[in-house]
C-alpha cells in the first residue's frame, strides 16, 4: 500500500515583543532556523522595540521555530509573539537572513 504524506507549508508574519532588541535574538532566530532546516524568511528590528519576523516552511518546523523563539537568548525576554498568516508570495530565496 502506498502512503502519501501531505506537507503543509506555513507562512507567517511574527511580531515579537519584550526585551528583544540588542540581546542577540535576531541572530539566534537565524541560527535556529538554519538548525531546523528548510525554513526561510527574515528577521529585523522595528522602531517600536519589537522584532519583525517573516517565516515560511513546513508547518511543524515553523511551529518548532516559534517554540525556540519563546526560549530566546539568556539576555532576551519574549513577552508575546503576535502571529499573522502571510498571504501572497514573498521570495526569501530559500534562506533565512537578518536584515539591518
Amino acid at each position: 500500500m502506498l502512503t502519501v504524506r501531505l506537507i503543509m507549508k506555513k507562512c507567517l508574519k511574527l511580531t515579537i515583543t519584550g526585551v528583544v532588541q540588542g540581546v542577540g535574538l535576531k541572530s539566534y532566530i537565524q541560527k535556529q532556523a538554519e538548525k531546523i532546516g528548510t525554513i526561510e524568511g527574515t528577521a529585523q528590528n522595528m522602531p517600536d522595540g519589537s522584532v519583525l519576523v517573516f517565516v515560511c516552511g513546513e508547518e511543524s518546523l515553523v511551529d518548532n521555530l516559534i517554540d525556540q523563539i519563546y526560549k530566546g537568548t539568556p539576555k532576551s525576554k519574549v513577552d508575546f509573539i503576535f502571529q499573522e498568516a502571510l498571504v501572497g508570495g514573498k521570495d526569501f530565496r530559500g534562506v533565512f537572513r537578518v536584515i539591518g
